[in-house]
């Protein structure tokens, strides 16, 4: 069971909204190193003390992710930037 779950519906087609994750997954990979592999139209990432995949849809995008127990504290900062971000790039 995931710690945190976002969804967010789009308008783009699914090479547009998949080039979109992959942005996202890039800029997460810069800031927080963590390491990302597509796996049809799901995007699996981890790091120490986090594992999670993004789903895409041509009409939407699903994150769950789950979290180490260092991280478990930081689960609300955590889902508060992850929610501002997906509304960002899938507005």
């Amino acid at each position: 069971m995931s710690d945190i779950h976002a969804r967010k519906e789009h308008n783009l087609s699914l090479e547009d909204a998949k080039k979109t994750a992959q942005k996202l997954a890039d800029q997460l990979q810069k800031e927080f190193q963590l390491d990302s592999q597509w796996q049809g139209n799901t995007l699996n990432f981890t790091r120490s003390g986090v594992k999670g995949k993004l789903d895409v849809t041509d009409k939407d995008v699903s994150l769950d992710i789950s979290l180490g127990f260092m991280l478990k504290a930081f689960k609300g900062k955590i889902q508060a930037e992850i929610d501002k971000n997906l509304d960002k790039m899938f507005a």
